[in-house]
Order: structure tokens, then sequence, then C-alpha cells
């Protein structure tokens, strides 16, 4: 399995897009934790430890910017790999401008191959 021995938070509000990322992420072998807001997803950050985190750009709670900027300065959290997944690709200039830069990004939609062939560069395999 080609994400054996991972732990992946997936951070999405919408059900749908759960159980696809979910169900791709546990078919390949990965260890899936689930947040439905920011809040959540970085509370969960904190109790899981997990390896790479995909983040819905758009999500209630905490906010994305926000998000990404407590997982950065937390020395525990930081060497987490995020992918943003995001149907608005023009928000990734904000996140840059704000020097938030996620390590990978997917538009939305994508395909199982996508999302596998991303997380498994960010991971290094």
């Amino acid at each position: 399995m080609l994400l054996s021995d991972t732990k992946i938070l997936v951070a999405e509000d919408e059900p749908d897009h759960i159980n696809f990322i979910r169900t791709i992420l546990e078919d390949n072998g990965a260890e899936v934790i689930v947040a439905h807001n920011g809040t959540a997803a970085l509370d969960m950050a904190r109790i899981g430890q997990p390896d790479a985190m995909t983040l819905d750009i758009s999500m209630p709670g905490m906010d994305v910017i926000d998000l990404l900027g407590e997982l950065k300065k937390d020395p525990r959290l930081s060497a987490i790999k995020i992918c943003i997944v995001s149907g608005r690709p023009e928000l990734r200039t904000i996140l840059r401008d704000r020097h938030l830069n996620a390590n990978a990004y997917l538009d939305k939609p994508f395909t199982e191959d996508d999302l596998v062939k991303s997380l498994l560069g960010l991971l290094g395999r």
C-alpha cells in the first residue's frame, strides 16, 4: 500500500469530499483523522500528530491563514506536510503574500491519482 504507516488529517467541511478523500487514503493504506473545521483541525493535529494534512481552504471556524500560522509556529506541528485542497485557486496568492505557503496544492475537482501522487511527493516517497 502506497501510504502505509502514514497518518493523514483531512480538514474538510463537506461530507461528500470527506468521504471521497477518506476512501482514497484508506484504500492506499493511510490512517485517516477527520476535522470538520479549522479549529478542530488544529486540535486534532495537536492530539493526533499526523504526518500530513489535506486542508480545505474554505472552512468554518478558524480560517486557513490563522490555522497555517498556528501550525507553522508550533514546533511539534511545523513539520506536518500540508496539501491545500481548494475550488478557489486564486486564494493561493493570499497565502503566499503572508508567507504561509503550503507544501502542495490541489484544485477541485481532482482525481484519486492526483491526491495520492501529491501526498507521496510531500512525504518523500
